[in-house]
């Protein structure tokens, strides 16, 4: 079984990406049940992966790992902004125009290496998609149901869209992202008790969708207009979803949206010329 695991790279990705993820994601939801810390169970899917892939650096600070250190700070930020102003409208776009300065700090170097006026096209463009990605998880924060599909949705297509666009590493991240958010819809429907995500899980979501699929972009070849696409998934999932229903049907609708959102991006990529 080990020596299955070592030889082969689907294996591999399949287990650092998808199984892991969803094994540490159950727990951490379990014992963090019932209240908003457990959508911390985002990120330790996500820092599992990261474990198993490469481990944890920050020196020198490349690009990949700008994205590492934010998406394990973007949590914290959350719990903070969630302590202060949770409600107010402002705290949103204020959270969200930060994401958006994030993702050119992360890009910076790339962007330098651009002449004239691509290098402001292309920081203004993937500062604005930053913004947008992270502003419309953020108007979720009160609907745990459409937060979560919305992430299974983002994650499975920012990580098939990476493995298309010939980025491995940001395949597996976006994965993991699917599988944890798998992993709490499931705890959901077992318990029938969702919880808010708050700012913690929404802006920790957004964060990371957006880097891992800016980072499809900027280091491998996912194309602007895949790119752009993946904001009708956070869309799709606020389409109606039947209220009085369980919490099992209104999963289901609300992933059934999410998905189908989902493929439009990834088709994206399949018909790009060369794809």
């Amino acid at each position: 079984m080990l020596e299955l695991y070592q030889n082969n790279p689907a294996v591999q990705a399949a287990v650092q990406g998808g199984l892991v993820p969803f094994v540490v994601a159950v727990i951490v939801a379990a014992v963090l049940n019932r209240s908003r810390f457990m959508w911390l169970a985002i990120v330790a899917g996500y820092a599992a992966q990261v474990a198993l892939a490469t481990g944890f650096s920050f020196s020198p600070l490349s690009a990949s790992r700008k994205i590492l250190l934010l998406a394990l700070l973007a949590p914290l930020v959350g719990i903070a902004a969630d302590m202060v102003a949770a409600r107010a409208r402002s705290t949103g776009h204020v959270t969200a125009a930060l994401a958006g300065a994030a993702a050119v700090w992360v890009f910076i170097t790339i962007l330098g290496q651009k002449e004239g006026s691509q290098a402001w096209i292309a920081g203004a463009g993937i500062a604005l998609f930053a913004f947008a990605m992270t502003a419309l998880l953020v108007s979720l924060r009160d609907d745990a149901l459409r937060t979560g599909a919305a992430a299974l949705g983002l994650g499975l297509a920012t990580g098939i869209t990476a493995l298309m666009s010939a980025s491995v590493g940001f395949m597996t991240s976006g994965i993991a992202v699917a599988a944890s958010a798998g992993a709490l819809l499931l705890v959901w429907v077992v318990n029938s008790r969702p919880v808010a995500p708050g700012l913690l899980g929404t802006l920790t979501i957004g964060v990371m969708i957006a880097l891992f699929s800016e980072g499809s972009l900027m280091l491998a070849k996912l194309p602007w207009y895949a790119l752009v696409s993946l904001l009708l998934v956070p869309i799709a999932v606020r389409l109606p979803a039947p209220a009085s229903a369980s919490v099992f049907a209104r999963t289901f609708v609300l992933c059934l949206y999410a998905l189908v959102a989902a493929l439009i991006p990834i088709a994206a990529v399949w018909f790009a010329p060369g794809g």
